[in-house]
């Protein structure tokens, strides 16, 4: 079966749809020349053409009435399908007021295309505006990648890896960070930050949340086995955090999930740990402090990711049931060469005592790094100094390899660990 948003090669003279047909989706024209016609009385009147950059058949989508109108291909043509989850979604992040214009101006096109023939349709028939052939380019990259996004949630071809943290007063293994990939057949392994904000654009980031709870109910018991089975440099305790944004606390039910996933695997809620970044807290501090309260009632811990880059206030900080703040990573990096990130650092690391949080450095990349972290009494620490995120099977390992005496040789001056961490398979 054909995906609904692949692209569509339609020859001249095929019609696409028909006057009175439902609307299944509009569609976004990459190349050819499209008729937009009616029949009356025997005869047919074109109404517009559209071609390259211009889309055709969205009135139906946008009031879920039947097409006011047919569309033939009066070239050879292809198409780009979008459907109605993808204009809604779009819809759904318009201000209020362009929503009502929007739908009054359909409105009142449905009001006036009985009258229209063809001489009076002219006027449908102006060229796109500079602006719309700039951004067409965007809109067709845009469309494809969620179309390779849609079909990466279809054949699983997301996979999530695993970063060690490290207790940096001792250097024994605490917890891993799951952190997602996607293994795209063209592109090959792609990082979170190419996908990610395409996904929360198009709303397919709460689908790619739920694949992620649900990956997390099959690789964290297989984790938490081998830390009870590992030496004494891992703690049996373990625990594996994982991230959700802005719009997973807004519009999907994240506790839920999470529920569903700890009844269904019968994993105890310490084991995990959520992360929002600072800045995704700050679009809705009342709503985002409910969601995660009800996952702080459930047993599991929360983290704020990022922070001191996202401008909250204390009062914001206050009222979110957090265990966790992640010192970011920018700070850490610069901590050494500039006092003024260093002071942040030692600011952000009172701030979590006095609240009585965890904090976990981010970024370490360096033995240097690590020491002066681990001097600040910072408790946790990740980076690539401690290992770089890795698949299931290598954090398995890297588990029952783990070598925390390398750790405190390597403070003490004595050996250097290595910019990969204190384990044997980084």
């Amino acid at each position: 079966m054909q995906d609904l948003s692949d692209p569509v090669t339609l020859p001249a003279g095929t019609v696409l749809f028909e006057e009175g047909a439902i609307g299944h989706c509009a569609y976004l024209i990459l190349s050819g020349r499209i008729a937009i016609f009616r029949r009356r009385d025997g005869a047919e009147a074109v109404l517009a053409r559209r071609g390259p950059g211009e889309i055709f058949g969205e009135m139906a989508i946008l009031d879920a009435l039947p097409r006011s109108a047919g569309a033939r291909a009066e070239a050879d043509c292809v198409l780009v399908p979008v459907d109605v989850a993808q204009i809604r979604q779009r819809l759904a992040g318009a201000d209020p007021i362009l929503r009502l214009c929007l739908e009054g101006l359909i409105a009142r096109l449905r009001e006036t295309l009985p009258r229209l023939g063809p001489a009076s349709a002219e006027g449908l028939q102006a060229p796109p505006s500079p602006s719309a052939c700039a951004d067409f380019d965007a809109t067709v990259a845009s469309l494809a990648q969620e179309r390779a996004l849609r079909r990466a949630l279809a054949r699983d071809e997301f996979a999530l890896f695993l970063q060690p943290i490290v207790r940096l007063a001792t250097g024994r293994l605490a917890g891993f960070e799951a952190l997602i990939r996607w293994h795209d057949p063209e592109r090959g392994l792609v990082p979170p930050a190419a996908f990610i904000p395409a996904a929360e654009a198009n709303g397919l980031i709460l689908a790619i949340t739920a694949w992620v709870i649900d990956a997390i109910g099959r690789i964290v018991p297989r984790i938490l086995r081998a830390g009870l089975r590992a030496p004494a440099s891992v703690e049996p305790s373990l625990f594996v955090s994982f991230n959700v944004t802005a719009q997973d606390l807004a519009r999907a039910d994240i506790p839920g999930l999470v529920d569903a996933m700890l009844r269904r695997t019968s994993l105890a809620p310490g084991a995990l740990k959520i992360e929002v970044t600072e800045s995704a807290l700050m679009q809705d501090p009342a709503g985002a402090a409910a969601a995660l309260a009800r996952c702080r009632a459930a047993g599991l811990g929360i983290a704020v990711d990022d922070f001191g880059t996202g401008y909250s206030s204390l009062s914001h900080l206050s009222t979110l049931p957090i265990t966790t703040l992640k010192v970011d990573r920018a700070f850490v990096r610069a901590m050494l060469a500039e006092p003024r990130d260093r002071r942040i650092v030692q600011t952000i690391l009172r701030l979590a005592e006095e609240i009585g949080v965890v904090a976990v450095a981010e970024g370490i990349e360096g033995r240097a790094e690590a020491e002066a972290l681990a001097a600040m009494g910072c408790a946790l620490g990740q980076g690539y100094h401690f290992g770089r995120p890795m698949p299931e099977a290598d954090a398995l390992a890297a588990a029952a390899a783990w070598n925390a005496e390398a750790w405190r040789v390597g403070l003490s001056g004595e050996a250097d660990p290595g910019r990969h961490g204190f384990h044997a398979r980084a």
